[in-house]
């Protein structure tokens, strides 16, 4: 409690402190936070605001079905590979995927966010799947 009380004394901190410790000496003038005028609003940053993601409006997913098919086929080879989902493909690819239905390798690559490195891993899977439907 003596540490709240020296807080929130009033005057300056220095010579309240030397106090504490029965010695006595002249107000700072301006080394402290109340000899120099300092708020405590003015020490405290202001919160910064959590970054955003923009989300997958359900208006852009165009087949409802088909996207809920690729995020199933998502799962399944994230849970093989031992990955989270997002690692194969984000949600927002997978709704590009389902707004275009690319049916041949060209058409996949031109999808953003899928490059030659996706495409030779999960390119087959997902295009087996856009092919049937």
């Amino acid at each position: 409690r003596a540490m709240f009380d020296l807080a929130e004394m009033a005057g300056c901190r220095w010579a309240n402190l030397v106090a504490h410790f029965d010695e006595s000496i002249a107000a700072c003038g301006t080394a402290c936070d109340a000899c120099g005028g300092t708020s405590f609003a003015d020490l405290v940053r202001p919160a910064r605001a959590a970054p955003t993601r923009p989300a997958v409006a359900a208006a852009s997913i165009p087949d409802g079905e088909l996207f809920q098919r690729l995020r199933a086929l998502r799962r399944q080879l994230a849970d093989t590979e031992g990955v989270p989902a997002y690692i194969v493909f984000s949600d927002a690819v997978l709704a590009r995927m389902a707004a275009t239905r690319p049916t041949h390798e060209a058409e996949l690559l031109a999808v953003p966010g899928i490059g030659p490195t996706k495409l030779a891993r999960y390119g087959a899977a997902f295009l087996r799947l856009l092919r049937e439907d």
